[in-house]
């Protein structure tokens, strides 16, 4: 080594200077910068797996359900072959069903009601005797002019009526060619009268009552009703509007 390579010159001792002195921290800083990569890497790993986990359990709870629901069908299907119930019977008969709840429930007026109780009566063959005209849709009250006009109670209080969307038809006893139905549904009940009106003019939802009852509705052979009971079901009326 020559003399001129041993002499250090000012730059390169100042150069050598800075980086004795700032060695640990450049060493620092490449640790922190490669960690920051390393987390970066291990978030999105993270991510990742967590997206996977979710979908995982997303898949599972869907499978379950699926199984849950297989298996109720599987349970109401040998209820129902023990009962000896025939499935195309059931379909013609709950159609039937339907349209007699339809007609009993929807009417808005005194006149509309009395027209769906006699719809009823010729349809389904009820009287007056029947315990459904007797004690769930008796006729309806009602003043009467010289004239002859009625002025229904209905009309005067401004009511309506009509079915619900819930509606639940179930067999519950087959005794030889008979089928006895239990059939829970919502009766929406509302007003006829002008809506309100709120603070700033504008009119607001006329309210309505929803109730659930329940009928016990008996058919024939022939698809032809039998029997027809019905009673507000347990609970409170619910409030909308």
């Amino acid at each position: 080594m020559t003399m001129a390579e041993m002499i250090e010159t000012p730059e390169q001792t100042q150069k050598q200077g800075f980086s004795s002195r700032n060695r640990w921290v450049l060493v620092l800083g490449a640790m922190v910068a490669v960690g920051g990569c390393l987390a970066g890497i291990s978030a999105a790993d993270q991510s990742q797996a967590v997206a996977s986990q979710t979908a995982q359990i997303t898949q599972l709870r869907q499978d379950a359900a699926s199984r849950q629901a297989k298996i109720e069908q599987t349970t109401a299907q040998n209820a129902s072959r023990a009962l000896g119930v025939s499935d195309s019977r059931v379909k013609k008969d709950t159609v039937e069903i339907q349209q007699l709840l339809a007609m009993a429930f929807r009417w808005n007026s005194g006149n509309a009601y009395e027209t769906a109780r006699a719809t009823l009566k010729s349809r389904f063959d009820l009287t007056e005797e029947d315990a459904f005209l007797q004690s769930f849709m008796p006729p309806a009250q009602f003043n009467q002019d010289r004239s002859g006009k009625r002025y229904y109670y209905l009309d005067a209080i401004g009511l309506n009526s009509k079915l619900g969307s819930n509606v639940d038809i179930e067999v519950v006893e087959v005794s030889a060619t008979n089928y006895r139905y239990a059939v829970m549904a919502d009766t929406v009940v509302g007003s006829n009268g002008p809506a309100a009106i709120d603070a700033q003019g504008n009119p607001m939802p006329k309210p309505t009552a929803t109730r659930r009852v329940l009928i016990l509705v008996t058919t024939d052979v022939t698809g032809r009703l039998t029997q027809m009971i019905g009673f507000p079901a347990s609970g409170e009326t619910r409030q909308s509007g």
